[in-house]
């Protein structure tokens, strides 16, 4: 039995026309390509490791099977190649050969890598790779020294902040919530004198009497008076204006992590647009996002952050789009994969800050860390109980990336027959809004499903090919011209179960709901399109479509294809498919 399922990833790379992060292909008919030595290390050095094809030939993103010139001595010179050329020697998982189109190709798994065995070099005193996108890049001089400060427990919290005194520089109220609930924790804490209190307790550095990093960010009065990086920058980007304004809604927020979680708390509440659904005939006002996952999702940024020299100019961002809120935090995981987040026991890259900052409250009585690993596990629930996807992580080495991603809220009439659905017990939340959005005449490719439910390729795929699997949806194409839509050659008739489906569901405010949904009927989208193209004088171009109609280019290509069909919008030039083409109102209008 295989563990490597080759002609999966291979379809994969089909796909995607490309090499993957974790994920790369090399043709290997004669003999082993020289370039694997890079590809190796660029894996060991990922937090995820990664998986290496030989036999596969990338061929302008055809990935044509060329088989290996002998699988035996792949094998082996793979394996050689990780002990020797390697520094120090990588540990492989799986090397395995499979027939595939009737040549062999050889694959070998890298696994994730010990932390204090990284960067992984190319010769002992060669150079250091990673991957970026879908290929191997030199490590930067950065990127190495936050591999180098994850080789062991970090403590750059515990370092004096030159200047900073308890006196002058800390908030009492926050500095005795934490000394109560140490001195609770021991009663040999209780009787210390006062420096000597603050010295056991990581408050100050006991040679200098500075007060350390991780106090002057957990209890500060003005921690970026001192550390200008500890900072959150906050913007809200809306594609549907036009680039001078995208970006205007900027912040910033300063203060300590109390401060800066209510901060950044109420200024992502202020950017969350209010979803209609609908029960018992009745229209609810729903928040797009539920406040206890942004609030956990939040503080986890703020509290692991990265406080080493390695990020200095680095902050904790938070940026608002339509569908998503993005978390980016300096550093990446420590002592732990993203796999395992609010699954195991919590790996503190802040070991003395997060014991702090679970003392603490904020000014709405909320503590800033909940009890022990329960932070995501809560965000992932209330995400389940609003029929959102879980969080999307990213671990990068030089930043840590939590997406959460907001959707049109379904109504009880969609519910209803999601249930009806076979096998629906065991689909995703991402797959069933998928299913949802196709019964409403909108086309699915792996890219537009990854950019509405952030998740690697490997995943988008299986979860799109499972739904062709159980008879839920059909494919059409290949490689990246792949789309999937829901099983019926009769878009008359889906148009119209939908329309009557959503009549029932928004009888109380139909306008409102169709203006607020991400998932619209064929009809509606043309609908948009007509409209649009009737009040412009000269046509428009398909991205001055999106812009005019507020759909997506996934919501906008199939409904141009079937209004060009139907001779009721009209393409300037024909059988062109450039950005520059015009469209405007065909001579079958209605």
């Amino acid at each position: 039995m295989s563990i490597i399922d080759v002609p999966e990833l291979i379809a994969l790379l089909r796909d995607t026309q490309n090499d993957t992060w974790n994920v790369e292909a090399k043709e290997a008919s004669h003999q082993i390509p020289e370039s694997i030595d890079e590809t190796l290390c660029a894996f060991a050095n990922m937090p995820d490791g990664g998986t290496l094809i030989l036999g596969v030939a990338e061929n302008g993103g055809a990935f044509d099977v060329t088989g290996v010139w002998d699988p035996k001595a792949a094998q082996s010179a793979i394996a050689s190649k990780a002990r020797e050329r390697i520094t120090p020697p990588l540990q492989l998982g799986a090397v395995e050969v499979t027939i595939v189109e009737g040549k062999p190709v050889v694959a070998a798994i890298v696994p994730p890598q010990p932390s204090e065995h990284r960067p992984f070099r190319v010769g002992k005193f060669g150079k250091a790779y990673i991957r970026s996108g879908d290929g191997d890049y030199d490590l930067s001089p950065q990127e190495e020294l936050f591999l180098v400060g994850e080789r062991q427990q970090p403590h750059a919290d515990r370092t004096p902040v030159e200047g900073a005194t308890v006196q002058h520089d800390l908030v009492d109220d926050l500095l005795q919530q934490y000394l109560s609930a140490k001195k609770r924790d021991s009663r040999r804490l209780r009787d210390l004198d006062e420096r000597t209190l603050h010295i056991r307790t990581n408050v100050i550095d006991p040679d200098t009497g500075f007060v350390t990093t991780a106090a002057l960010y957990a209890f500060g009065e003005q921690p970026q008076q001192f550390l200008p990086n500890l900072v959150v920058k906050a913007r809200a980007i809306n594609p549907q204006v036009d680039t001078a304004q995208r970006l205007t809604d900027r912040r910033e927020f300063t203060g300590p992590v109390p401060d800066l979680l209510d901060s950044a708390r109420e200024w992502v509440s202020a950017q969350l647009r209010v979803g209609v659904t609908f029960r018992d005939g009745n229209g609810i006002d729903v928040p797009e996002l539920p406040p206890i996952a942004i609030r956990e999702i939040i503080a986890n940024a703020l509290v692991h952050r990265d406080l080493s020299a390695a990020s200095y100019g680095m902050y904790t961002q938070l940026i608002k789009q339509p569908t998503k809120l993005i978390v980016e935090s300096p550093g990446g995981l420590w002592g732990i994969t993203k796999n395992q987040l609010g699954y195991t026991s919590p790996r503190a890259r802040n070991a003395i800050l997060y014991s702090m900052c679970a003392a603490l409250t904020t000014d709405n009585g909320y503590r800033v860390i909940e009890a022990q690993a329960t932070g995501i596990p809560a965000a992932r629930a209330a995400l389940a109980e609003a029929f959102l996807p879980a969080p999307h992580f990213d671990d990068q080495i030089t930043k840590f990336t939590a997406i959460l991603t907001s959707s049109s809220l379904l109504s009880d009439t969609d519910l209803r027959w999601l249930g009806q659905l076979p096998g629906s017990d065991t689909l995703s939340v991402a797959q069933k809004h998928a299913l949802i959005a196709m019964r409403h005449g909108e086309e699915i490719t792996n890219s537009s499903y990854r950019s509405a439910f952030p998740m690697d390729s490997v995943n988008a795929r299986a979860e799109l090919q499972q739904l062709v699997k159980y008879g839920l949806a059909d494919a059409a194409g290949s490689g990246r011209g792949t789309t999937y839509r829901a099983p019926s050659d009769n878009d008359e008739a889906l148009i119209e179960t939908v329309a009557s489906g959503a009549a029932q569901a928004a009888a109380a405010s139909a306008d409102d709901h169709a203006k607020r949904s991400t998932y619209l009927s064929a009809a509606e989208k043309d609908k948009r399109i007509l409209t649009a193209l009737r009040a412009a004088q000269h046509g428009l171009t398909r991205k001055e479509l999106e812009r005019e109609t507020g759909l997506t280019r996934g919501q906008i290509n199939p409904r141009i294809a079937k209004l060009s069909e139907k001779e009721m919008i009209r393409k300037t030039p024909s059988k062109s498919d450039s950005r520059s083409q015009i469209y405007s109102i065909g001579p079958r209008e209605f």
